[in-house]
């Protein structure tokens, strides 16, 4: 039977006041370039006492020796606080357990437990926990084909992460412990400001740094989930579309540039289309089907969720297809530049256009939802079902309901309807007597203060 709480809690005391302590020092000997001194933790076992790095940093003026910590002033201050007591708890936690096996424990013995890896195999540090996240995904992409881009994404923000580190604790990695609510509002704002990222950049990023951490939790490495702690929301975003009139000039636009006018007609072959960057840029001739109606559809999945997506092509993206033949390498549709080209050149367009909002890729999905499809009255399944979406609410957040959707709605109502009632005759004569009688009745009967029934 397990034994309370309280119980475990002061047997425990009493097993750490027997023969260990831990306190922290810093190595005024051993300052570095920018003035700050190494951290050390002094752990003491049955009187024999070793040092270890915690790879925490601070100038000498700024530490507490008689209180064994930073003054506790500053954010940077009160967070390194925050990483000693989780240090110390980390290295009471091993010497328990450790004890628990091994009654003849000594302070060097201690030491190399900490520092070599689990006997599990289970990661210790941050930066440790996203590598093994990276490298068990990987697997997942070469096997299932798809992924690529969240694999990159992943990989992008460890290293922005390990930036992070670098920049606001000066040491190259931090325990698990170390991840807490103070750690993730401090690298909120460092992504905001340093890295330059918006608001819903920043809280997709965090979100993918919680799925890492969220494995950690479901191995039971960690306890507790410091991002359920934050309070974050992404803002309702403006979500760009051409309509039909700034289609037709786009269509319409002679550029001087023969550059410009690639990327133009790739930006209006999604328009038509929907095709995201990666789809378009991964498009070949294979894709290009003609189905038993006698007309060439694109029959693909998505690169990026390997769902199905089939869409019949329309004069423009027809043109557009053989206009590009023989350009493209290999077996590609079009030559399809990167995609920091392809957004900044659409910038140059939509000044030359006199667009008032730049031109972004994905501004072509979102007008094949909302002008090319809905606008055009094709409903909202098969508007989904071809932009390879697995769940309409996605659907939703593309399209727009734009007042020339409300028009077209409308006057297919007005079709349907009008003429379906006849138009009111005039009252007949008796009518008109009838009424005047009930009104006349009406006024007598509420002056002598009676009511008349019809």
């Amino acid at each position: 039977m397990e034994a309370p709480k309280n119980i475990q809690d002061a047997s425990q005391e009493k097993l750490i006041k027997g023969g260990f302590s831990i306190t922290f020092i810093i190595q005024r000997g051993k300052l570095r370039i920018d003035g700050t001194a190494p951290i050390l933790a002094r752990v003491t076992v049955n009187g024999k006492m070793t040092h270890m790095a915690t790879k925490q940093y601070i100038r000498p003026e700024r530490w507490l020796t008689d209180e064994h910590k930073t003054m506790g002033i500053t954010k940077d201050e009160k967070e390194m606080n925050d990483c000693l007591k989780a240090f110390e708890v980390a290295i009471k936690k091993r010497y328990l357990d450790t004890m628990l096996r091994d009654e003849s424990l000594s302070a060097h013995k201690l030491k190399s437990s900490l520092l070599k890896a689990p006997e599990d195999g289970r990661p210790t540090e941050i930066l440790e926990l996203c590598d093994m996240f990276v490298k068990n995904y990987e697997p997942v992409v070469i096997t299932q084909g798809y992924g690529k881009e969240a694999l990159f994404r992943y990989k992008v923000l460890r290293d922005r992460i390990a930036q992070f580190i670098k920049d606001e604790y000066h040491t190259a990695d931090l325990p698990l412990d170390c991840l807490t609510r103070q750690f993730l509002d401090k690298l909120y704002v460092w992504f905001r400001t340093v890295n330059k990222l918006n608001n819903n950049t920043t809280v997709k990023t965090l979100h993918r740094f919680s799925s890492i951490y969220k494995m950690a939790r479901n191995n039971g490495w960690v306890n507790g989930d410091p991002f359920k702690m934050q309070s974050l929301h992404l803002d309702k975003v403006d979500r760009g579309y051409l309509s039909q009139d700034q289609l037709e000039v786009l269509y319409n636009k002679e550029f001087a540039s023969e550059r410009l006018e690639k990327i133009r007609d790739f930006f209006l072959f999604s328009c038509y289309t929907g095709l995201s960057f990666m789809d378009l840029k991964n498009l070949t001739y294979e894709q290009l089907k003609k189905w038993a109606d006698g007309n060439l559809w694109i029959s693909t999945k998505r690169t990026k969720t390997k769902v199905p997506v089939n869409v019949r092509l329309l004069d423009v993206p027809l043109q557009l297809i053989e206009k590009y033949k023989g350009k493209a390498p290999g077996n590609k549709v079009f030559p399809i530049p990167s995609n920091q080209k392809m957004n900044d050149y659409l910038k140059e367009i939509s000044t030359v256009c006199g667009f008032p909002k730049d031109l972004t890729f994905h501004m072509a999905r979102h007008t094949f939802a909302t002008t090319v499809t809905l606008g055009n009255g094709v409903p909202i399944e098969s508007v989904s079902k071809m932009l390879g979406h697995t769940n309409i609410k996605t659907t939703q957040i593309y399209a727009r309901i734009t007042d020339q959707k409300v028009n077209y709605d409308m006057e297919k109502l007005s079709e349907k309807l009008n003429g379906q009632h006849p138009e009111p005759t005039e009252p007949s004569a008796k009518s008109k007597i009838d009424a005047q009688t009930q009104l006349g009745l009406k006024r007598w009967a509420g002056a002598a203060g009676l009511s008349v029934q019809r």
